[in-house]
């Protein structure tokens, strides 16, 4: 699932993505698809094989315009897992079905599965769990105001997610978004079967809320969010989006929606995971 190659020069990548950076990069590998069933397998991103400098994401996110490589911080450690279990366990969406989804529409598909009654045991879950919504999906929240530059605010949060076991991967897409659906990540699929419609919502964060994905685990994703809510009606609002996105970080930690959205009020950064 990898091609045995130093990636110290900025070329090595554009024989590979067909485009490169222009600074040096430390020793890495490119990582391809696992469930290739062919001997060719798709390259899907470029991984450090040690932990890397903030200084040099933060460059690299400044060229992204240009080079059109994500840095993403990845957990993704053969010493960690034993395997590779981030990049590339199902094969990858194409990043055009994204584009078929709208975050109204995703919201409300996952909302009416979670809620649904049962005919014998009734509903899925007490309305105390979605105040101050009930079993109807109460939509998007409205865009947040922006506290501070999105990227620059994504920089300022790179030193605290980095430690012993994350690498430095570099993904060719054209936003951030789009490496749930391009790396072939599984990690919420006990929740969703495919990653577009999650990768649309993140899309929407971008925009509304300056979030901009900062890590991303074999279970977990971590944003920065430069436009978080402030009040308590537009803190639910949110909060209400984040329980159709990863319910199990609601359920298993505040207990309620109403609970979460004080958590989150002004909060800088967002952190996800599903079991």
């Amino acid at each position: 699932m990898l091609y045995d190659q130093e990636a110290g020069a900025p070329g090595d990548l554009s024989a590979v993505f067909g485009t490169g950076v222009s600074v040096s990069l430390p020793p890495g590998e490119i990582l391809t698809e696992q469930s290739a069933l062919s001997g060719n397998p798709t390259p899907l991103c470029w991984i450090s094989d040690e932990p890397p400098a903030p200084q040099l994401v933060a460059t690299l996110r400044a060229e992204h315009p240009q080079s059109g490589l994500w840095p993403l911080l990845l957990c993704d450690s053969d010493e960690v897992y034993g395997e590779r279990c981030t990049v590339g366990v199902v094969p990858p969406e194409p990043l055009e079905h994204i584009d078929r989804w709208r975050v109204v529409d995703v919201m409300a598909r996952i909302w009416d599965g979670l809620v649904q009654a049962d005919d014998e045991l009734g509903p899925a879950y007490d309305l105390e769990v979605l105040a101050p919504f009930d079993y109807h999906c109460p939509g998007p929240a409205r865009a947040g105001n922006l506290l501070a530059d999105p990227d620059i605010l994504a920089t300022q949060q790179l030193p605290k997610f980095i430690d012993d076991d994350i690498r430095l991967a570099l993904i060719p897409v054209r936003r951030g978004a789009d490496v749930l659906t391009a790396l072939g990540w599984s990690g919420a699929s006990n929740h969703v079967s495919r990653t577009a419609g999650l990768s649309a919502m993140a899309r929407s964060w971008e925009e509304r809320f300056g979030a901009r994905i900062l890590r991303l685990g074999p279970d977990r994703l971590d944003l920065s969010v430069a436009a978080p809510p402030q009040d308590d009606d537009h803190a639910a609002a949110v909060a209400a989006e984040h329980w159709t996105f990863c319910p199990d970080r609601i359920l298993q930690e505040t207990g309620t929606i109403a609970a979460y959205a004080q958590e989150i009020r002004g909060r800088r950064t967002w952190s996800f995971w599903w079991e």
